[in-house]
């Protein structure tokens, strides 16, 4: 997912796998940044596809209440991903864990947005490294990990390119 797509949704840290090159060799780490320092990437893609864009509508009418971005700007920030198909899997296994927490339960929007919250770190982070991480306003931490459990995806933590300004 484009780094400043994550950014817009949260107003907390997110992990990235830093692939930085230092002269031909590749080295990866994962690391904790402030997400405000992050710049979204080039549009990659022209279009998407009319099944993801029919995936798109229904994760953004998913997360509306706690994200109010507008369709147009959900596809194109999936357009900048280097690989939209998988970060909007990513987002459906998010999507999966919110709703099944949050149906039948009568939460406020903050709450809701504890929920939001914790699936996203969740998608790119183990729940060990989420649980110290969380800006809880509503939920407990009993709660946050009940949502935890509900994440069934494996942690994919966001690929982030040093721009090409960057020396």
């Amino acid at each position: 997912m484009n780094p400043a797509r994550r950014m817009s949704r949260a107003s907390v840290a997110v992990l990235l796998a830093f692939s930085l090159a230092s002269g031909c060799k590749k080295t990866d780490r994962t690391r904790w940044v402030d997400p405000t320092t992050l710049r979204p990437g080039p549009v990659r893609h022209a279009s998407l596809t009319d099944g993801q864009m029919g995936r798109l509508r229904e994760l953004q009418r998913t997360f509306a209440e706690v994200d109010p971005s507008s369709l147009d700007k959900w596809v194109e920030d999936f357009e900048r991903d280097h690989d939209p198909e998988r970060e909007i899997r990513i987002y459906e296994g998010m999507a999966e864990a919110f709703r099944s927490y949050c149906n039948g339960r009568n939460l406020s929007s903050r709450a809701k947005a504890d929920v939001y919250q914790v699936v996203l770190l969740r998608s790119g982070a183990p729940d060990a490294e989420v649980l110290p991480r969380l800006k809880l306003s509503e939920l407990s931490l009993s709660d946050a990990k009940d949502v935890l459990r509900l994440y069934k995806e494996p942690a994919a933590p966001i690929t982030v390119a040093p721009s090409s300004a960057t020396p």
